[in-house]
């Protein structure tokens, strides 16, 4: 992974939100001077005491919480990119584009990749392999515009949301370990009070992550089909 400005704001940023700050937490409040050195040297909880190690950690959970996101909450949501916002606004049950709209995004895509997309009839006949069909060209279409910046800005936008998302869970069971360690084994009653309001703001974010992915992704695609028509 690069770290330029998407991997900064989308993965490095989400990460050290909600997964380094339960360690943090740990490391902080855990009296053990050896444990705490471990965890500060190795785990990534002293960010500027070891640069090179510190990257090291927050790659691998930048990617463990970009991993929860697309593999367990993607897929929940979104069906393997089939109800993808950029799926749902070209599938002619969605009247949120008027049919003129779409069928023009259709004729712009056979001219550019030489693909027919379903039709009305086609859709209402297999609605699975129209959604299928409409995936693999946004591939496409979003390879075309690579390079185009307000998109690229959408896109970091909804890859932060969604690391959060998938470093939120997994900065929740950080949190519930904390609060079982500080009320079982070192007992410490403002590391567990703290522990509990990270847990809820995680939760939060977990609860509201079906409408956050939902806003960033109809965001993202509406900017999409917006530029891809007004390109070259």
């Amino acid at each position: 992974m690069k770290f330029d400005a998407y991997a900064l704001k989308s993965r490095i940023a989400p990460a050290f939100v909600s997964m380094i700050v339960p360690i943090m937490l740990f490391n902080f409040f855990f009296s053990s001077p050896e444990f705490a050195k471990f965890v500060g040297d190795v785990l990534g909880a002293k960010i500027f005491a070891n640069l090179t190690i510190s990257l090291v950690c927050l790659y691998y959970l930048s990617e463990a919480g970009r991993f929860v996101a697309k593999h367990v909450f993607e897929r929940l949501y979104f069906k393997n990119e089939t109800y993808m916002p950029t799926t749902d606004l070209l599938m002619f049950e969605n009247d949120t584009y008027s049919t003129d709209y779409k069928t023009r995004i259709r004729q712009r895509i056979k001219r550019d990749f030489k693909i027919q997309l379903p039709t009305p009839e086609e859709e209402a006949a297999d609605n699975v392999i129209a959604r299928r069909r409409i995936v693999e060209t946004m591939a496409l279409v979003r390879k075309k515009l690579a390079k185009n910046s307000l998109l690229s800005q959408h896109n970091t936008e909804y890859g932060a949301v969604r690391n959060l998302i998938g470093g939120s869970a997994i900065g929740l069971v950080f949190s519930m370990i904390n609060i079982l360690f500080f009320s079982a084994v070192v007992k410490n009653p403002l590391a567990v009070y703290i522990s509990i309001v990270t847990l809820a703001c995680y939760m939060v974010i977990i609860l509201a992550s079906r409408l956050l992915l939902s806003f960033y992704g109809f965001n993202y695609a509406k900017i999409l089909f917006r530029e891809y028509m007004g390109s070259a």
